[in-house]
């Protein structure tokens, strides 16, 4: 099983200081126990009236620009999980790709690990923003698209 890579780890910093003050998450690296679950689980206040949101997103994350012969991965593990799972929980993956954060839906999978350009990612992501706006636009996007 692979280890994160040095730019999913910077990926993981930031999103640990930029998402502090707008979610309860835990980190999971269970690749032994449970292999394919997600990164992050979260949970977030809702709106006046309902108690919370909740959610998993796998981070994947590159410095460069993705090609033919460099795409984002997913593992195996990973994708048996999300085809058990995407039905049940919002499962969504957040992808760096140079500065620019795509959130793709958990049911692309398959079509994530083989786009091949910026405009593939385009068409897979719900939502893409310069990740300098992190905090800005994904707490108000996730309240939107996760589940009571």
């Amino acid at each position: 099983m692979k280890t994160a890579s040095l730019p999913e780890t910077k990926l993981r910093r930031t999103v640990d200081k930029e998402m502090a003050l707008h979610w309860m998450m835990t980190w999971h690296e269970d690749r032994e126990i449970s292999p394919g679950v997600p990164d992050l689980h979260y949970v977030m206040k809702g709106e006046p009236g309902e108690q919370f949101r909740v959610g998993w997103l796998e981070l994947k994350a590159i410095d460069t620009r993705i090609t033919k012969s460099q795409r984002i991965g997913v593992e195996p593990s990973q994708h048996q999980y999300l085809r058990r799972w995407v039905d049940y929980m919002p499962i969504h993956f957040m992808v760096r790709i140079q500065e620019q954060i795509y959130i793709v839906p958990g049911k692309w999978a398959r079509e994530l690990s083989q786009a091949c350009c910026e405009a593939d990612m385009k068409l897979l992501s719900t939502i893409n923003f310069p990740q300098q706006q992190l905090a800005e636009v994904l707490p108000p996007f996730l309240k939107e698209i996760t589940r009571i």
